[in-house]
């Protein structure tokens, strides 16, 4: 069960609550006021929510990219494959030149 402290608590024996929170494996949540402000937990939990905050943002990118993709195929349906084709080329080659211009880039031979 977490343990719950004071911020002047924790401000005045933070070394203890970190062990506690080693040692227990468990969180310290600190409060203002009454109002849970922060949260020490150990490090590997600290990684596991990371972990987790990562895979949730790769998870809103790609399904933004798949609301684009739909987004730009209905509005570009009377495109042959070729014509798509050669859009996206064009694309692709433009942000790759505009990249070595801004220095983002570089190919060595």
């Amino acid at each position: 069960m977490p343990k719950t402290v004071t911020a002047t608590e924790a401000k005045t024996r933070f070394g203890a609550m970190v062990s506690w929170a080693l040692e227990e494996k468990d969180d310290v949540i600190v409060e203002s006021h009454g109002v849970p402000k922060v949260a020490i937990v150990p490090y590997e939990e600290y990684a596991q929510i990371q972990s987790w905050r990562e895979k949730e943002r790769r998870k809103r990118a790609i399904a933004e990219i798949e609301k684009l993709r739909k987004s730009v195929r209905a509005r570009n349906q009377d495109l042959t494959e070729e014509q798509a084709i050669a859009l996206a080329d064009r694309l692709v080659r433009d942000t790759i030149d505009r990249m070595v211009e801004d220095g983002r880039v570089t190919f060595s031979e």
